[in-house]
């Protein structure tokens, strides 16, 4: 059954829309890290490439802990509060958020730095504690950069992600492994390039934030006193990204341990790839979180439940296509790294299923996170991290990276799932519609035209391009025949018209 239409589906609808697009052409920019990936592989030779894996792992999981949960509480209370008028405490909100991130995030870039030889002992690679200090201040830029982005996203400005996170940082760190190579190459080199793009990333990020708010009342906003609510919702939200970090990282850490770098190096590559297929979810992670809570602090539920259904078929109607291509292709997208990174396709094929759950789903717990219950986010993803802990060490020393695959295909699927019926249940709110299934039957008309397709044409580069030609031509054409939505045709006849206009 359909959700109610509220009276306002049309702005947000165009909302969506408009920054859903700008936040897509984000994606496409971050399309240049796996390229930047491909090349360190390259360049660097594998067990280099499978240190610095590591070291960026590390990095990314004291960065999401370093937040303290500011993210979802920039979204969460600059939108609530400048949706009823409320100056101040948006200004705070966005100060004790900076101040926050920045202190928390700083302590632990010291504690990395101090406590690298301890991980490098740990797992038998001398060059960690060389490298580990240098990319240690990565864990305070990529917090800023982070935090400040969120607060932009939080005034509904999209088009600042676009600049700093799709376009400056992937093109910063393409020129910074470029140079590092030039320079003589190794993790050093790399670390030292990772860290300087961390830094220009983080102060374009900054300055960002100042231009969509005021340099003046940024200023105000850092001296601000403290928001007197928002540490109490971020501490546990913070808590529950910690353990989101693990959940998504522990396989990293996992394999290190117990079947080394030159596995991770090949496992790194799978995943790096198969997580392009959630990307979709991500463009709207920071759009759909301030509509749902305005939403919800003006007590609109039908409103939630529009936004919710629309912009979860809109995720899976672009995930399904990409899940289907790298599924297909899985072999020769390895290869591209490599000749010895091919043996990673099983294990890819797994992790394909793995982020079209977290597609498809990943929307759904912004619903309790915007009405305040970090704390129960928090439960459930602490039950998945250790889920994903054990099964790794279980299964990784048996099946290699395969087995780390499966742990992550079984913890984040009983995650998502647990949290979308929690969401049903307290707050009545679900992203299921019958038009969902449109995109799901036009994605299998896709795998089998895709399967023939790769069948049968030879040459690898031939076989490539008919996949993907091919494909996306059988899904489009069986989404139109299935007949699309009220808001995609409405989309279409724009689309259609703006291409009509004389110029």
């Amino acid at each position: 059954m359909e959700p109610p239409a509220p009276a306002d589906q049309a702005a947000d609808a165009a909302h969506a829309a408009r920054s859903g697009g700008l936040q897509l052409l984000s994606v496409l920019g971050q399309a240049i890290l796996p390229v930047t990936h491909i090349l360190i592989a390259r360049l660097y030779g594998l067990a280099t490439f499978g240190a610095y894996q590591a070291n960026v792992a590390i990095v990314e999981v004291l960065s999401r802990t370093g937040l303290v949960g500011t993210v979802g509480s920039q979204h969460r209370f600059i939108a609530a509060h400048r949706a009823t008028g409320d100056a101040d405490l948006a200004q705070r909100a966005l100060g004790t958020g900076m101040r926050t991130a920045a202190l928390a995030s700083g302590v632990l870039a010291v504690a990395l730095g101090v406590l690298a030889p301890v991980l490098a002992r740990a797992w038998h690679e001398p060059s960690l504690a060389t490298a580990l200090p240098i990319m240690a201040p990565a864990v305070l830029l990529s917090a800023l950069t982070l935090v400040a982005v969120a607060a932009t996203m939080g005034a509904k400005v999209a088009r600042m992600n676009l600049y700093v996170r799709g376009i400056a940082e992937p093109l910063f760190l393409l020129i910074g492994a470029i140079a590092a190579w030039r320079l003589g190459g190794g993790l050093r080199n790399l670390a030292l390039a990772h860290v300087t793009a961390s830094g220009v990333v983080a102060a374009l990020a900054v300055a960002a934030c100042a231009r969509v708010f005021g340099a003046a009342y940024l200023r105000r906003a850092l001296a601000a006193p403290r928001h007197p609510s928002l540490l109490r919702f971020a501490l546990p939200l913070g808590a529950a990204d910690l353990m989101n970090g693990i959940l998504q990282r522990a396989d990293t850490f996992i394999i290190a341990t117990y079947a080394g770098f030159d596995a991770l190096a090949v496992y790194a590559a799978a995943e790096y790839f198969a997580r392009v297929i959630a990307n979709p979810r991500y463009v709207f992670d920071h759009v759909i979180a301030p509509v749902i809570s305005e939403a919800l602090h003006t007590g609109d539920r039908a409103r939630v439940r529009y936004n919710l259904a629309l912009v979860t078929r809109w995720v899976i109607t672009a995930s399904a296509p990409i899940a289907v291509t790298v599924i297909v292709l899985r072999v020769e997208i390895l290869r591209f790294y490599g000749p010895a990174f091919a043996t990673g396709a099983g294990a890819m094929v797994i992790l394909a299923f793995a982020h079209f759950v977290v597609g498809s789903l990943g929307l759904t717990p912004y619903v309790l996170a915007m009405a305040g219950r970090s704390r129960l986010l928090l439960v459930n993803t602490i039950g998945a991290a250790i889920a994903n802990v054990v099964l790794g060490v279980v299964l990784v020393p048996r099946l290699g990276i395969a087995g780390a695959a499966v742990a992550v295909l079984v913890s984040v699927t009983a995650l998502q799932v647990a949290l979308t019926a929690e969401t049903w249940i307290i707050e009545r709110v679900h992203p299921f519609t019958f038009t969902l299934v449109k995109p799901l039957a036009a994605a299998l008309v896709m795998l089998v035209a895709e399967s023939v397709l790769h069948a049968f044409i030879p040459g690898r580069v031939a076989r490539i391009a008919a996949v993907i030609g091919g494909g996306a031509v059988s899904y489009a054409t069986a989404l139109l025949l299935f007949g699309l939505a009220p808001e995609e045709r409405r989309l279409f006849d724009r689309l259609i018209g703006r291409l009509r206009r004389p110029s």
